[in-house]
């Protein structure tokens, strides 16, 4: 039997969407020490890894490995129709064919119980290799957000440039060019060029857009403060897809920062760490140039 209740739906409603995004189904790896999802996208350029510890819930027990097969359409469905601030329990029988979601509102007023069917998901076994990163970007999850909505104006794809100074996201097509640059910690100075003349604003946001470290007071106060941090033993410029660059950037509700890693021809990781109970990572190929 498996049962995992968070004290918070939130948790559940935004991981799923930010899995969504890249895939329909995947399976729920559960054992005790927690719960993991890991999949690839049908294009096989990118994968995402998801993993809440068993200390990650209010009630966790898991008497033996098991795999639920889930459709994330489905489920998502399911999610928006609890509200963020009611507890949710994730609940499996051994054999059985469903999983079972309970939520109870903070009162203990209302409570509400749904079944969905799992599914038999055929998915490569898949192993991620250790990778030898030569540079790491840390910064505001929310600037991530916003820097690859900025660059998704100008083309479909974002050339990222790391240096000892800072790193450079840049983006050109049709309508033109621009590109953002982020000094490293140390340097208030934040500069950013575009062909395009654009009056930015602060963006509201409402309790469900809010980091969940930040809404439940779990998040350092420092955390803004800290800007731009960049460790690398070399300097090194890739491009990537922006149409995944824009699924990776919905984490930044999970988390106050983001932390970015690369390494030549290799596979860059996008991770957001939750309150140091698990993690939400994404993995995407760079793009080769046709000329090379």
């Amino acid at each position: 039997m498996l049962e995992a209740q968070v004290q918070f739906a939130s948790l559940w409603k935004r991981l799923v969407e930010c899995i969504n995004g890249l895939v329909n189904e995947a399976n729920f790896d559960c054992n005790p020490g927690g719960l993991s999802v890991q999949a690839m996208d049908s294009s096989h350029v990118a994968l995402v890894h998801m993993l809440l510890r068993d200390d990650c819930f209010v009630k966790y027990q898991c008497g033996r490995n098991s795999i639920l097969g889930l459709n994330l359409a489905s489920l998502s469905k399911v999610l928006k129709i609890v509200d963020s601030n009611d507890s949710l329990s994730l609940r499996h029988d051994d054999d059985s064919d469903v999983v079972t979601l309970t939520s109870e509102n903070p009162e203990k007023t209302r409570k509400c119980e749904y079944q969905l069917k799992l599914l038999e998901i055929e998915a490569e076994s898949m192993g991620i290799p250790e990778m030898d990163y030569r540079s790491t970007v840390t910064l505001n999850s929310a600037e991530f957000a916003k820097i690859v909505r900025d660059m998704q104006v100008f083309g479909d794809t974002v050339t990222i440039a790391i240096s000892k100074e800072g790193v450079k996201f840049s983006s050109s097509g049709d309508v033109g060019q621009g590109y953002t640059f982020l000094q490293a910690a140390g340097v208030s100075d934040r500069s950013t060029k575009s062909e395009v003349k654009a009056e930015v604003k602060a963006e509201a946001r409402d309790d469900d857009e809010e980091p969940l470290s930040r809404k439940y007071g779990k998040a350092d106060s420092s955390a803004n403060a800290i800007g731009v941090e960049v460790t690398m033993e070399e300097p090194i410029t890739l491009s990537f897809a922006l149409r995944f660059m824009g699924i990776f950037a919905k984490g930044s509700t999970l988390s106050e920062r983001v932390t970015l890693k690369f390494a030549k021809d290799s596979p860059c990781m996008v991770e957001y760490g939750i309150d140091n109970v698990g993690y939400l990572r994404y993995y995407l190929a760079p793009k080769v140039d046709d000329a090379e």
